[in-house]
């Protein structure tokens, strides 16, 4: 499993809609400014990511602050890659 560090810009719900069924569901997602490590080990660069989490309870009130969470990613499909934080998992808070 991987992790990512970095400020928690945003929690927020997703609804999206079927277009066959018309049926809603709703995903739950974080945005982060994330420190990724460069390749040649020289430091870290900054990047939004956006993951899918199981409920945004345990990042809500943390909104600013520097984080920590394991993430996991696939790619379904070619050109696609899927980020999400793995279920039961929480953030752990950073000093600033």
């Amino acid at each position: 499993m991987f992790s990512i560090t970095g400020q928690l810009l945003k929690a927020y719900p997703e609804t999206k809609v079927d277009q066959e069924t018309g049926e809603e569901s709703v995903k739950y997602r974080i945005q982060l400014l994330g420190d990724i490590p460069l390749r040649d080990g020289s430091g870290t660069r900054y990047d939004m990511v956006t993951l899918t989490v199981e409920s945004m309870r345990p990042y809500a009130e943390h909104v600013g602050k520097r984080i920590s969470v394991p993430f996991g990613f696939f790619a379904p499909s070619k050109g696609q890659v899927i980020t999400f934080v793995p279920k039961g998992s929480t953030p752990q808070i950073l000093a600033a």
